[in-house]
């Protein structure tokens, strides 16, 4: 490789990339995000999430949409973070950052990085490094599984079960870290299918 491609594959821009089924976000994976955007920038810090084709309504009900609904309304993040890509393999060209020039950093909590095996193309992401652009390179950065004994499927079926309507607010509150009512009718409604 001569010197002038090796130049030219160095970044000058990244995509941080937080990748995650978000069945529904809970306010730990917030707080990672938050902890994403102090150390990259909130120009930089993307959430990666889609809906695989082999989804259940049991483990997977929220539609894409939903889940970018679900993540402004609670979360604040603005809709034009939350992209429809891949969580392992993502689609730059989503960010609005020029491919050519953008780096690739692949977020996963520490037992979800254990999947990813490094070498090759994917590398782990090291401070102060130089990093290339993605058609070369990508970056596994680790960050702590913030849950705090939460569980989108605990949170799922309580939401599911008859009844119990004051522990669905407490639950509902515990798991979001606050209380909208709309939202709350929202997510109730989907997850004992009085909606389309």
């Amino acid at each position: 490789m001569r010197y002038s491609q090796l130049v030219e594959a160095e970044a000058t821009d990244i995509a941080v990339f937080y990748g995650g089924r978000f069945q529904p976000m809970h306010s730990g994976h917030f707080q990672v995000y938050m902890d994403l955007v102090r150390k990259f920038g909130s120009d930089n810090v993307f959430i990666a999430t889609t809906v695989s084709k082999t989804a259940t309504p049991e483990k997977d009900p929220f539609s894409f949409e939903e889940k970018q609904y679900l993540m402004n309304k609670m979360f604040n993040i603005p809709a034009d973070k939350v992209l429809n890509t891949q969580p392992y393999k993502p689609d730059v060209s989503l960010t609005g950052k020029d491919p050519n020039n953008t780096a690739i950093l692949l977020v996963f909590s520490e037992k979800d990085a254990g999947r990813l095996k490094t070498g090759g193309y994917l590398r782990m992401y090291k401070d102060g490094e130089q990093l290339i652009t993605g058609d070369e390179a990508g970056y596994i950065y680790t960050v702590p599984v913030k849950d705090d004994g939460r569980s989108a499927t605990t949170f799922r079926n309580i939401m599911r079960m008859d009844g119990v309507e004051d522990k669905k607010q407490e639950v509902f509150k515990d798991f979001f870290g606050a209380f909208n009512p709309e939202v709350y009718k929202f997510v109730k409604d989907k997850l004992n299918g009085d909606q389309q």
